[in-house]
């Protein structure tokens, strides 16, 4: 191992990555008062990316860090969806999402992906901690420490890499290829952890205020067989949407493809005449973007979280589907969960040990997994769900869910987001002031009420997909007569 020349009285963090978790990393760190370096391969506040849903636990979030009335003052809280057939019939019309505003007093809100990155990078106070155009590519341990290399062929010392790079991580990488040394099988499955079957063009387009595709806090779902699609109006003058496919085969990382804008093309040319909401088009949609793309919807969740000094977080360690809009959410009950481990225990020690660091990794991991195995599982089915995939799911969407009534959803809805960790070193709003600490060792499992009513969708018809087809019918009656 290298030495570790430079003067290490202060403990500093090494983040690599600048997109919403590292920008919200070095916000938790910087009101803790924790030294740290943040290392971003391209800009700050790129254009890349169409769009993000925010929840009510990460809004408390924001709340804490001080950020969430700069972004409150450019979106429109969603209030109603309605949902359609491949005919254009709206079989449900939800209010779901009032009803979780009122119980929880806080929205659940779209934006534009660029802005919400802009309010974070804003109210960093030393920028100068900030690295733009200067990724992660290498880094070795010290018997004190760890010191990375960026692209610039610099070398930057600290006590901590914290890997927030994203699907693509290139920290994920690199400690997978230090585990190999000794676990080769380990390090395969951490690089080959995510799996692809479904799509997705996202995009952001104009909503002309004279005649918009739909109105302002309104969500457009409809289904398909085999493909989805949903748009939401959560900015004044702005649509975001999404065109969910499935693929007629699965891959697995490093191999799920890239897409080209010649692809995306082709698949608008393919799916355009397809209605998302009362007149009009997937092609209407794109004809009318300010920006799109089309990526694959990567799934898993890594075997091994950290090595030695090094530890994961975000996208780099569980991805989702995006359907309910949970990723960048479960990335910030991350941020939350190793910051309340990290915080006490730098002011009792200083200069903590590798054991120390390994046990508050480990407090991190024990209440993060869980509860991203459920996510990543959940937001799976509803893909599924969405687009029909069997026909079991097409049965319950049309026949079963719209019975369930918001109210219900809405309130357990409010059980899981309530469940979501917080900043326990910061003040919290007023409102939660008696908000009980939440449990640090949740369950994996998914519990029948959760999946009935996960986001916004009521979606029960997953209750009948995880279970064996024999039982389905005894299965659902008794979840119904639960609730009579």
């Amino acid at each position: 191992m290298s030495s570790f020349n430079e003067d290490a009285s202060q403990f500093k963090v090494l983040i690599a990555g600048g997109s919403l978790v590292g920008l919200g990393l070095a916000l938790a760190f910087e009101r803790a008062g924790i030294e740290y370096e943040l290392f971003e391969k391209g800009e700050f506040v790129t254009q890349l990316g169409a769009s993000m849903g925010i929840h009510p636990h990460t809004i408390r979030i924001l709340e804490q860090l001080g950020v969430w009335k700069d972004i409150e003052k450019q979106v429109v809280p969603l209030q109603h969806r309605n949902h359609y057939d491949g005919n254009g019939r709206c079989f449900e019309e939800s209010h779901v999402l009032v009803d979780i505003h009122e119980i929880l007093q806080r929205p659940i809100i779209f934006m534009e992906r660029c802005k919400a990155l802009e309010v974070l990078h804003s109210h960093v106070q030393d920028r100068s901690k900030l690295h733009a155009r200067n990724a992660v590519v290498g880094y070795e341990e010290t018997l004190q420490g760890v010191i990375v290399t960026t692209e610039d062929g610099e070398q930057h010392k600290g006590h901590i890499l914290i890997g927030a790079d994203g699907i693509h991580s290139n920290v994920r990488k690199l400690m997978a290829d230090k585990i190999s040394a000794t676990d080769q099988a380990l390090a395969k499955e951490i690089n080959e952890a995510f799996t692809s079957e479904y799509n997705c063009i996202f995009a952001v387009s104009r909503n002309n205020p004279e005649k918009p595709f739909l109105p302002d806090a309104m969500v457009h779902n409809v289904y398909y067989d085999n493909y989805s699609a949903v748009a939401a109006a959560g900015v004044h003058g702005l649509v975001f949407w999404f065109l969910f496919v499935k693929d007629s085969k699965l891959t697995r990382t490093p191999n799920c493809p890239r897409f080209t804008d010649d692809e995306a093309e082709a698949t608008i040319q393919r799916y355009g005449s397809a209605l998302v909401g009362p007149g009009y088009t997937i092609q209407d949609l794109w004809d009318a973007r300010v920006k799109g793309t089309m990526v694959p919807l990567e799934e898993g969740v890594i075997k091994q979280w950290s090595h030695n000094r090094v530890v994961l977080m975000g996208d780099s360690v569980h991805k989702s589907t995006v359907n309910p809009g949970l990723g960048g959410n479960l990335a910030y009950e991350g941020i939350a969960r190793l910051t309340n481990g990290l915080v006490p225990l730098l002011k009792e020690n200083p200069m903590p040990s590798p054991e120390q660091l390994t046990e508050v990794f480990n407090q991190y991991i024990t209440g993060q997994k869980p509860r991203a195995e459920t996510v990543v599982d959940l937001s799976g089915q509803i893909t599924r769900y969405e687009a029909q995939d069997t026909w079991i799911l097409k049965f319950a969407a049309r026949h079963i869910v719209p019975w369930l009534s918001d109210k219900l959803k809405a309130k357990l809805y409010a059980s899981f987001s309530r469940g979501g960790p917080y900043l326990e070193y910061l003040p919290l709003p007023a409102m939660d002031a008696d908000l009980p600490k939440p449990v640090q060792t949740p369950t994996r499992g998914i519990s029948p009420k959760l999946i009935t009513v996960m986001i916004t969708g009521g979606t029960a018809a997953i209750l009948w997909q995880m279970h064996n087809k024999n039982r389905l019918l005894s299965t659902f009656s008794a979840f119904m007569r639960q609730w009579k």
